[in-house]
């Protein structure tokens, strides 16, 4: 499984990196650029979520009536969430989203939170150019923390791949998940440049106590399906 690092697979199976509730970023980007979805009352949106990891997204979406599905490169973490959700079996599937998708329909939304970004440059246009397809004509992809060349732990990481792929954290949040990807305004419009970009933000938050000039950087982005 190319696309998945087996780091991940490995911080799952030692309890680790298990996040339990919605990000708050998703919440408030899903109520703000997908209302069509949350008022229709025809249909529910589908919803695909990329790197779902521990579940945090998955109790959100149900409780908004979304048709929800998820590809996972974990085995480990796929198996605990077929015993939380039981009527998802088929919906959490595993496997490597920069290869293909498994899911024989188009979906209204696409969501990843910070998975895409544990992969080099060439392995994410892989996966957008997967994304773009996997979407139904105006559908949305919403990137909630990819993480930004401004983040402190650049300087920590070795570069490998490419210019914004690192490797090798010796401490910090990125210690143990092997690649992390960074990006700068230039690098992320290039990596969206086959869709139409509705929002762009680059969170910057100081860390003063502990006084250690932390500065963790990332950007979200909602992003909707248009022709090249």
């Amino acid at each position: 499984m190319t696309g998945f690092s087996s780091e991940w697979e490995n911080c799952y199976s030692n309890n680790t990196q298990l996040s339990s509730w919605p990000w708050s970023d998703v919440v408030s980007l899903v109520h703000r650029f997908c209302r069509p979805l949350l008022t229709s009352r025809d249909r529910a949106g589908k919803v695909l979520e990329m790197g779902c990891g521990a579940g945090a997204n998955i109790p959100f979406f149900r409780e908004l009536g979304f048709d929800y599905k998820a590809i996972e490169g974990s085995q480990t973490i796929v198996e605990v969430l077929h015993r939380r959700f039981p009527d998802l079996i088929d919906n959490i599937i595993c496997g490597d989203y920069t290869s293909v998708n498994p899911f024989n329909e188009h979906f209204d939304l696409v969501l990843d939170r910070a998975s895409l970004t544990h992969n080099n440059s060439k392995s994410i246009e892989k996966t957008l150019n997967i994304v773009y397809h996997s979407l139904k004509e105006d559908g949305l992809f919403i990137g909630v923390d990819w993480f930004s060349m401004k983040h402190t732990d650049v300087a920590f990481g070795v570069p490998v791949d490419d210019d914004f792929t690192r490797i090798s954290f010796p401490h910090g949040q990125f210690e143990g998940v092997g690649k992390v990807h960074f990006s700068d305004e230039n690098h992320i419009r290039g990596l969206f440049r086959k869709f139409e970009i509705l929002f762009l933000e680059e969170k910057i938050i100081n860390r003063y106590e502990p006084q250690d000039n932390h500065q963790f950087a990332a950007w979200n982005v909602v992003v909707r399906k248009g022709s090249v």
